[in-house]
């Protein structure tokens, strides 16, 4: 999972209203004509771009652009006014200024995921509330930290300066999700009753060791920036002072915050009542179609997801029960999963020893696909990618694997983050689609590709799609297999296993939010009809109650993925080429599906012309 700060999302009718695309009857425009009118829309991007970066210092840190870097980016009630003003201006200007039919194709690809992006986002910002300021899987309590923690480097003492400076302006931020969270509870939108705990525990896990309280051990970020600081190897005095400004930032400005924030959580929590779907909130129904069109970028009736979802469960389980044949295994799919669980062979030992064992062979599968990249590639990334193991501080928040990007020119690599606090949840017959998914040819290849795509608009660049982003990871799990990847049966096994996984979120993403499901009755047929055990389930079912629609991109873009892949292969026969259709899925940066599907479409054109 790569979990992005935006959303990019879309619908081909919603991006193509009211633009009339060219037809065999519309006069193409010169070339000289089409070059002006695309140098002078990049050049509207490029300037919307650089403003926007101005107002985000997060992003500037997170993407390696110089400074200040001693600032957070706050979105509090302000903010949100000037983002949606900003929106409609962008949206004004590219309408009123730019034809459609005077661009170039590359061009128009931008014009409309450039178009719908401000389009969704003033159409969600209905829906302001109703995305949680905070839950367990977001907000201050996580965020902060994870940010100077992952991205905040000190390779200098000015550097160092600036860490210790957003020490001192956490308060604002905390400050900002704290009225966010009393907005929302005033409007009776709160998480579910489940989130709070987890919530409270990364907060509290923040302001845990010195100079908070008396253990032995520092606070992750007294940690952090000692670590970082002591790196410099500054005279003794300096390093001294550094380190007792952010003691002092810690004490005066951090700590009062995150317990005002902890606090304010407490008492909303007291408010809390069960644990309900969206239908429950205030036009719950039409924010849940809203969602499922955001995160799809498609027009889905989410009755049939539902449907769509029951019958690629019985396929995928169909295709388990192969395996089982294969290996011999005598019993039910019910008793397959239960073995798979339980049996040791499939775990390593939850000890420091087992735990690098595990690190170890993510690494050598990744390793080993990295060596075989230029079979399904023409294009590879530069950006290198290590192994992790998620930091205690965050390790009862997160997912059991994540993929944090590489910074743009390279210095910090691309992440997989494997989350090793429960050694039960992490199969060994997972790991091998675990690896491709967040790492090579997964979240990295298309991450790191599109960051380098230094010929695309900055802004397709850095943005993120749901549907395309998973869908490409969950694809990137599948083709290996079609080439002679996943040797051991049981790696196959967990191959299906992992997309009978995704294909599960269909029927249970649709079963909270449309169907009214409870808690317990999604875990139980996620533990029924899956092989992730039940302690994973509850995760995974409490993460989509507070991410509507999130689960169902994966499934939904992969299977778009796989079909556009299918539709080429018959239409270009002898002269298809994987890595000519890889090439077009990945070089283009984060794009809807049906911009996708287009995208695909004259690829098929330009090789049938011999292009």
């Amino acid at each position: 999972m790569h979990r992005p700060s935006r959303l990019l999302a879309a619908c081909l009718l919603a991006l193509t209203a009211g633009v009339a695309p060219a037809t065999a009857q519309t006069q193409a425009p010169a070339a000289a004509t089409l070059q002006s009118e695309d140098a002078r829309l990049n050049a509207f991007f490029e300037q919307v771009w650089k403003r926007d970066l101005a107002r985000d210092p997060q992003q500037r840190t997170i993407l390696g652009e110089p400074g200040p870097h001693d600032r957070w980016t706050v979105r509090d009630k302000a903010r949100e006014a000037e983002d949606l003003r900003l929106a409609q201006e962008d949206l004004a200007r590219l309408t009123a200024e730019f034809r459609f039919e005077s661009l170039g194709e590359p061009a128009r690809v931008s014009y409309l995921l450039f178009r719908e992006e401000r389009e969704q986002a003033l159409r969600l910002q209905k829906w302001r509330d109703h995305d949680y300021a905070v839950s367990q899987l977001t907000g201050p309590q996580i965020d902060l930290a994870s940010f100077l923690i992952a991205y905040h480097r000190v390779g200098s003492a000015q550097d160092a300066r600036d860490y210790v400076a957003r020490l001192q302006g956490i308060p604002a931020v905390m400050d900002a999700a704290v009225e966010s969270l009393r907005a929302a509870d005033a409007k009776g939108i709160r998480p579910p009753a489940f989130a709070y705990r987890s919530i409270l525990t990364a907060a509290r896990n923040v302001v845990a060791g010195r100079p908070f309280d008396d253990g032995p051990a520092p606070s992750p970020l007294l940690a952090d920036l000692e670590t970082k600081v002591l790196a410099l190897k500054l005279p003794e005095a300096e390093s001294r002072a550094l380190l007792a400004a952010g003691t002092a930032a810690l004490m005066d400005k951090a700590g009062p915050a995150y317990r005002r924030f902890i606090a304010a959580v407490e008492e909303v929590s007291s408010r809390a009542e069960g644990d309900r779907g969206a239908w429950s909130l205030p036009e719950g129904d039409a924010y849940y179609r809203d969602m499922v069109r955001a995160m799809t970028t498609l027009e889905l009736d989410p009755a049939e997801v539902h449907e769509l979802g029951l019958r690629e469960v019985a396929r995928l389980q169909g295709e388990l029960k192969a395996v089982m044949a294969r290996v011999g295994f005598q019993g039910d799919l019910r008793a397959f999963f239960q073995f798979l669980r339980t049996d040791k062979r499939f775990y390593d030992p939850a000890t420091p020893e087992g735990r690098k064992a595990y690190m170890d062979r993510a690494t050598r599968i990744i390793a080993r696909m990295n060596a075989d990249l230029d079979r399904f590639f023409h294009t590879k990334p530069k950006a290198p990618i290590v192994v992790r193991a998620v930091e205690p501080f965050r390790e009862k928040a997160t997912t059991s694997a994540f993929y944090e990007p590489a910074s743009p020119d390279g210095t910090r690599p691309g992440v997989f983050y494997a989350n090793l606090l429960d050694m039960s949840v992490n199969p060994i017959y997972l790991l091998e689609s675990l690896a491709y998914h967040e790492g090579i040819p997964g979240h990295h290849m298309q991450v790191a590709i599109a960051q380098e795509m230094t010929s695309l608009p900055t802004f397709r660049r850095f943005s993120w799609n749901s549907a395309y982003g998973e869908g490409w990871a969950l694809y990137s799990e599948l083709f290996p297999k079609e080439y002679g990847y996943y040797e051991d049966p049981y790696s196959d096994a967990g191959r299906i296993a992992s997309e009978l996984f995704r294909a599960s979120r269909l029927v249970v993403d649709t079963g909270i939010h449309l169907k009214r499901w409870s808690r317990e009755e999604a875990i139980r047929y996620m533990t029924e009809n899956t092989s992730n055990p039940e302690n994973d389930n509850i995760t995974e079912v409490e993460r989509y109650f507070v991410w509507p629609g999130q689960a169902l991109a994966y499934k939904v873009g992969m299977n778009r993925i796989v079909d556009l892949r299918e539709r080429a292969r018959k239409e270009l026969g002898p002269r298809f080429d994987i890595r000519g259709f890889h090439d077009t899925v990945l070089t283009n940066g984060s794009v809807t599906l049906p911009v996708l599907e287009r995208l695909v479409d004259q690829w098929i054109a330009s090789v049938k012309k011999g292009g």
